[in-house]
């Protein structure tokens, strides 16, 4: 996880130009959160799933701000298959992924007070449905990842974001579908 987090933020950062605060400061705060909950346990799990939370609200709305600020007739930049992509489903996954990872961070904090290391294994999720909700983010990173990374060397640096996401996602749900299987 905290691999994950280092790479999404090395990605991010590496944008230059093109970085946007918002996506700076939800990428820096996920590897603080990660730091944080799997060394030092400064904060508790609920103050930094919240930072998440609004991180990833806030790049929901900035999406669709910039969707209504384009005019629907200008012409694409490039031309695009039709179907799932672009900018909206790269925002889409990226506020989702913030969003469920606040959400097990939060549930890796439920355990009460112990060692660092012992919070940071993520508990399993309340119910099946949270599982399920954090696999379907996981499934659509992975989409998004495949799909960025076919756009060669100019989505390279967006699908080592995305893939970074889901994987820390994925080892983080693990223990919610291991409880979800019986395992």
């Amino acid at each position: 996880m905290l691999a994950g987090a280092l790479a999404g933020t090395g990605a991010t950062l590496a944008r230059g130009r093109r970085l946007r605060a918002l996506d700076a400061f939800a990428a820096v705060a996920m590897l603080a959160a990660m730091l944080d909950t799997a060394l030092t346990g400064i904060l508790p799990g609920v103050a930094w799933a919240g930072i998440l939370v609004l991180a990833g609200l806030a790049i929901g709305v900035r999406s669709r701000v910039d969707r209504a600020r384009s005019p629907a007739s200008a012409p694409p930049r490039r031309p695009r298959p039709a179907g799932l992509g672009g900018r909206p489903l790269d925002d889409l996954h990226h506020a989702l992924a913030l969003i469920a990872a606040g959400w097990l961070v939060a549930s890796a904090g439920r355990d009460g007070v112990g060692a660092p290391g012992e919070t940071h294994a993520h508990v399993a999720l309340a119910l099946p449905a949270e599982t399920f909700a954090v696999l379907t983010v996981v499934a659509l990173g992975a989409w998004v990842a495949v799909r960025a990374m076919r756009e060669g060397r100019s989505g390279v640096v967006h699908g080592v974001m995305a893939a970074s996401m889901t994987v820390m996602l994925a080892a983080m749900a693990v223990p919610g579908l291991a409880a979800v299987l019986g395992a």
